[in-house]
């Protein structure tokens, strides 16, 4: 399943709804969540360490994001790879 997560702060149930092995794609204010420093670190990492986690590259760049600011476990992909993402998963959740 692919999760969409617009939601910023994060929430916990939301987190504790994820799967194992699913991916998840954080955007917009969302992003803010996923830096090092974030109070949000230790929570992302605690509960999503079997999924695939991901941001958009044009998301990151509009808010002046450097890829370094963020959590390690964060892949930074582009629209193409967001297409694939929706294609590989034929369910998708959004959380707003």
């Amino acid at each position: 399943m692919l999760h969409l997560i617009y939601q910023s702060p994060l929430e916990i149930a939301t987190l504790q709804r994820i799967g194992d092995n699913d991916s998840v794609l954080f955007l917009e204010n969302s992003l803010f969540q996923l830096l090092k420093k974030g109070c949000s670190e230790r929570l992302l990492t605690e509960n999503l360490s079997s999924q695939s986690l991901f941001v958009l590259d044009d998301e990151i760049q509009l808010r002046g994001i450097q890829k370094d600011e963020l959590i390690t476990t964060i892949e930074v992909i582009h629209y193409e790879d967001f297409v694939h993402l929706t294609l590989e998963n034929p369910l998708i959740q959004t959380w707003n």
